[in-house]
């Protein structure tokens, strides 16, 4: 009888592996072919490992970064053993920005040519942003905004957490990247597009906010044959793009209602462009047009305990009348008519009291 012997051939491919095994027994010829899904390795048998076997933790979430499949991508060896302790063994095939823009060049001059570049960008240091190798998040970002924007953006996280007033879009999940590009922009502040025309894209419409309703602002300004100088430019003129302790995200506060002290200090806002002296002069030829010779109508009006604030007579953004003045006002539950009318060097007008008129 022959001695009973077992010979054993390996095969492998990369992630399964064959195995046949012949077994000789009393002259019978067993095979048995098996499919299995890890490496067994016997005691005389040696492999080696991928670069996954030891950094499985950069692959383990969700969407994996495209060229992470082949780490050669990115790194090359330096030609040193390893891993040895406090040697890297591989090295970036480029540096910076220039790693990331080897693969996303048609990226590079939408970016790079902008005349505002995020300073992460500027400086090369898209790992402050995105992770490398794998992601929970389509665009490999660490995490959504605003969170992932506070990690440098700190002071304007304060703000919006101890403000009374904060705008909706600057604490929604994604939001900030609705009004500012993440890499470059030709405007200011990295905004997508010009101030009024951003600020435009939302309130085109009437927006509702518990029992207050917001103006459809865009449709205003259409109708409108005299818009308010400050908005040519940009809503900031008097808005707080962010965060606010005044109402309606003023950056400087304003009184509100239809009665306020006639002081400097209340109408700070409008000081900002206008002459402090159509309040404080009681006559004057120079001031404003609003005056019946040199008596100042605004003085009249303003400078007192229980003054008419702005609003009385002006629409703020735009109306059909010269000087903002619109055709009616609120006035507590009640749209007062303003019925003024522009006369030869003057004007009339009839809404808190009788018609009554002036000349300049």
């Amino acid at each position: 009888m022959k001695q009973n012997k077992m010979e054993t051939t390996k095969k492998a491919t990369t992630g399964n592996f064959i195995f046949n095994i012949m077994v000789f027994q009393n002259g019978i010829l067993l095979t048995c072919l098996l499919l299995i899904q890890v490496t067994i390795f016997s005691q005389n048998t040696t492999s080696e490992k991928t670069c996954i076997d030891c950094h499985k933790r950069a692959v383990k979430k969700d969407i994996l970064h495209g060229p992470a499949v082949d780490c050669t991508s990115c790194h090359k060896s330096n030609g040193k053993e390893h891993p040895l302790e406090d040697v890297e063994g591989f090295v970036f095939l480029e540096e910076g920005a220039s790693l990331c823009f080897s693969c996303h060049e048609e990226e590079k001059p939408a970016i790079i040519g902008n005349k505002y570049v995020h300073k992460p960008v500027s400086k090369g240091e898209c790992l402050e942003c995105h992770e490398v190798h794998s992601s929970n998040d389509p665009k490999l970002i660490f995490a959504k905004s605003p969170d992932l924007c506070y990690f440098c953006h700190d002071k304007l996280e304060k703000s919006i957490k101890k403000s009374a007033v904060v705008h909706l879009p600057a604490t929604e999940e994604g939001g900030c990247v609705g009004c500012h590009s993440p890499h470059s922009s030709p405007e200011k502040k990295m905004l997508v597009s010009n101030p009024k025309t951003l600020c435009l894209s939302c309130h085109n419409k009437t927006l509702t906010k518990g029992d207050r309703k917001i103006t459809n602002i865009d449709k205003l300004l259409k109708k409108s044959k005299v818009v308010h100088p400050a908005l040519k430019k940009s809503c900031n003129s008097c808005h707080d793009p962010h965060a606010s302790e005044n109402k309606y995200l003023l950056s400087i506060p304003y009184p509100l209602g239809n009665y306020a002290p006639g002081t400097e200090e209340n109408y700070e806002l409008c000081f900002g462009c206008h002459d402090t002296d159509l309040l404080l002069l009681e006559k004057t030829k120079y001031a404003t047009e609003f005056r019946d010779g040199d008596r100042n109508l605004h003085y009249v009006h303003v400078n007192k305990e229980k003054g008419r604030t702005c609003a009385n007579c002006h629409n703020v953004h735009g109306t059909n009348e010269k000087y903002l003045i619109p055709e009616t006002v609120k006035f507590g539950s009640w749209n007062m008519p303003l019925k003024f009318k522009v006369l030869e060097n003057g004007g009339s007008c009839k809404g808190c009291h009788e018609e009554r008129k002036y000349t300049r």
